[in-house]
């Protein structure tokens, strides 16, 4: 199973995904978990263009997002207050 992940840095912003997360056959599903200490905003982008923006994840929590096209999945603009340095936000394909 492939996965994607979000390394937070020491101001609370987390850098470049890592990891391919590809959603196809009408699928468009995916799962955010937050394996931070510390509340999330974030959004998710196909194919690089921000489609779900402002999203909020609690502290060690998970959710699915549905509705996405098909296409490359990614996390942007993921942030954590306070700084969870070193911590990591993961992305993966949920049904």
């Amino acid at each position: 199973m492939a996965v994607g992940t979000v390394t937070i840095n020491a101001s609370g912003v987390g850098g470049a995904q890592s990891g391919t997360i590809t959603t196809s056959g009408g699928g468009g599903t995916v799962m955010v978990c937050n394996d931070t200490d510390s509340p999330i905003t974030y959004n998710v982008a196909t194919g690089g263009a921000d489609v779900q923006t402002g999203l909020k994840l609690d502290a060690k929590a998970f959710t699915r997002i549905t509705g996405l096209a098909n296409g490359a999945q990614t996390l942007t603009s993921v942030k954590t207050a306070p700084a969870q340095n070193g911590e990591i936000v993961y992305l993966t394909l949920a049904s």
